[in-house]
């Protein structure tokens, strides 16, 4: 702790004596009797520092060694009274204030009564001294005697971070986040629970943590806590999988290949080996793919979900590699399955039309508009002139083109399912070359590609092509108004389709943000607020919404609260994450500073005027 300021009793002292030559080995007189000054009899000293105090009242040196002396000659009560006055004396005296902390703590416990003031002292004793451990620990233990779980988890959790390994810390912390339903303390005390050596109860509750957060769509620290499960646990293929399956699902198919062959030499499955065809299949490597699926398909899985998954995945392999014939060789002796029955025979048109063998495609084509009209494939094709469904002489090249026209555009969502923006491009470009007509779902949907391929002027030209053709389409409205924000570019009007795309669907939880980032960019900081709260409310998961929400609290000056919605970012996975994360950083830096220079500013309010250097030097 801080040693206590001279300058204010030297003003005393020279005040009420022509020297304080007496009064100053009078204290260490009495210092040299107390305990924690190597000495046995701190009555004496007590008696000692009244005498001092009756020439200087106002020292506050004086009443906190009284004070100290009191307590250590086990008089508890009476240290009270000098103790209040050090710190009425010398409010800026972080040890003083300690001092009085950890006083009405001692005495909290022999009277539950005082437990409530005990609280009151060390909440404030804390923020002169924070990294104090003890402070904390008392404050931990009072909160809990008056029934203050939330105060008690703040103090346990700031204990943990100062003194990592202090288990009793993190484990009073756990219990009250459970109590009290709150997440994030939760997760940290587990987290710190489980960072060396657990005990098998805590890996259980880390478990249980990691599926609550696959639950609520916390990917990032579900992918944590599971990491951390399997470096204490390396031989569970199961804790494994679950990483893997977290890092496909935010398409990160390269690690996820790492994980699934740990989990795939500890414990093969057809799951294990359905997921990695998946990965494969995402990284453009699709003979891997093929090969590993033939598997499941050879071997009639019988799990439904994997059956199915696996013969459309076989199916769409052996399409995007041009093996149409292999295709359709697959699809004559695939066991009719009902969900994906209406995929397989887009996949059997498909096939035809890539082997340029119109009659069948068109035979297929027409079977699926009648067997399958929900299906967009066949909902598409069935917006054709009637004259393209049927191979006359006089319409044969009529019908090649709309066919192939939708066999590329098959082909350009199936490329955009599995990333591959340049396909997706490429095919959507030449079926633009075989008709002018469009649908704008494939002018949003190569708009989408150009943006990805960072071509935005042209991804602003298709959408302009699709507000000409559905100006009240909100998907189009929401589209081109948020990407005109991104380039800063016509911001009025890009709030304006937005809100007209948010009119339409005012509990689509990505328009309602994208109006709020508008509002935001327009100055209307108060809109913005109230409508990103909205939009948080219809799409917690998004991280999107919390960062914007977060950039527009920053604004306003609600650091703590924008703090809280990075932090709550942070727990999915996204593409800048590393880039919030260290703007969080920066954001808690600059809110420590803050707070400090707050309570540096309330001290020296009260602090009496300061001592010239000449009698600061009389003591």
């Amino acid at each position: 702790m801080p040693n206590i300021r001279r300058p204010i009793l030297a003003i005393f002292l020279t005040a009420a004596l022509g020297s304080a030559e007496d009064v100053r080995a009078l204290m260490l007189q009495a210092r040299a009797l107390q305990l924690r000054g190597g000495g046995a009899d701190p009555a004496a000293a007590a008696v000692i520092y009244r005498r001092v105090l009756a020439r200087v009242p106002g020292s506050a040196e004086a009443n906190l060694r009284l004070s100290e002396a009191l307590q250590e000659a086990q008089d508890a009560d009476a240290a009270v009274a000098p103790a209040r006055k050090a710190v009425e004396l010398a409010p800026q005296n972080a040890e003083a204030q300690a001092h009085l902390a950890l006083l009405q703590f001692q005495r909290s416990q022999k009277d539950p009564a005082l437990a409530p003031e005990a609280a009151k002292e060390l909440r404030t004793a804390t923020l002169r001294l924070p990294q104090d451990p003890e402070l904390w620990a008392r404050l931990g233990e009072v909160s809990e005697q008056v029934k203050d779980s939330e105060g008690a988890l703040r103090a346990w959790l700031r204990l943990g971070r100062m003194r990592p390994g202090f288990a009793p810390a993190w484990e009073r912390a756990l219990i009250h986040a459970r109590a009290i339903h709150d997440y994030d303390g939760k997760r940290e005390a587990l987290l710190a629970l489980n960072a060396r050596n657990p005990e098998d109860r805590h890996l259980r509750m880390l478990e249980e943590l990691a599926r609550e957060q696959i639950k609520a769509g916390y990917l990032a620290h579900a992918e944590e806590s599971f990491l951390l499960l399997a470096r204490h646990l390396p031989q569970e293929p199961g804790l494994w999988e679950n990483v893997s399956l977290i890092r496909m699902q935010t398409a990160r198919f390269a690690e996820a290949l790492e994980t699934l062959a740990k989990a795939e030499a500890l414990k093969p499955s057809p799951n294990l080996t359905f997921h990695t065809a998946r990965a494969l299949m995402n990284l453009g490597r699709f003979e891997e793919a093929e090969r590993r699926l033939q598997i499941l398909v050879a071997e009639k899985e019988d799990t439904e979900w994997i059956a199915d998954g696996a013969q459309i995945l076989y199916a769409e392999s052996l399409l995007l590699q041009g093996k149409g014939k292999a295709l359709l060789a697959f699809l004559k002796d695939r066991r009719p399955r009902p969900h994906t029955d209406g995929e397989a025979q887009v996949f059997k048109t498909q096939a035809h039309i890539s082997l340029n063998d119109w009659k069948s495609a068109l035979g297929a084509l027409k079977e699926g508009i009648a067997r399958y009209p929900k299906i967009p494939f066949f909902r598409q094709a069935g917006k054709l002139p009637p004259k393209h469904l049927e191979y006359r002489f006089f319409s044969r090249k009529e019908t090649r083109a709309a066919l192939e026209q939708l066999h590329l555009e098959g082909m350009a969502a199936l490329w955009q399912e599995f990333q591959r923006w340049d396909k997706c491009l490429e095919a959507l470009e030449r079926a633009r070359d075989l008709s002018p007509a469009r649908s704008v779902d494939m002018l949003i949907l190569q708009s989408q590609a150009y943006d990805q391929l960072d071509r935005h002027a042209e991804a602003l030209q298709v959408l302009r092509e699709a507000q000409a053709m559905e100006p009240a389409n909100p998907l189009v409205q929401n589209n081109l108004g948020y990407l005109l924000l991104e380039q800063d570019r016509d911001l009025e009007e890009a709030a304006a389709l937005i809100e007209a795309s948010a009119k339409a669907t005012p509990d689509n939880g990505n328009v309602v943000d994208s109006l709020g980032w508008a509002q935001f960019k327009l100055g209307r900081i108060a809109e913005a607020e109230v409508t990103l709260r909205r939009a948080a409310e219809l799409s917690p998961f998004s991280p999107e919404v919390r960062k914007h929400l977060g950039e527009v609290l920053v604004k306003q000056g609600k650091l703590a609260e924008a703090a809280e919605q990075w932090d709550r970012a942070l727990a999915f996975v996204f593409p800048d994450r590393a880039a919030l994360e260290k703007r969080l950083g920066d954001l808690r830096v600059r809110i420590a500073k803050e707070q400090a220079a707050k309570l540096e500013t309330s001290a020296f309010a009260s602090t009496p005027p300061v001592v010239p250097d000449d009698e600061e030097d009389d003591l």
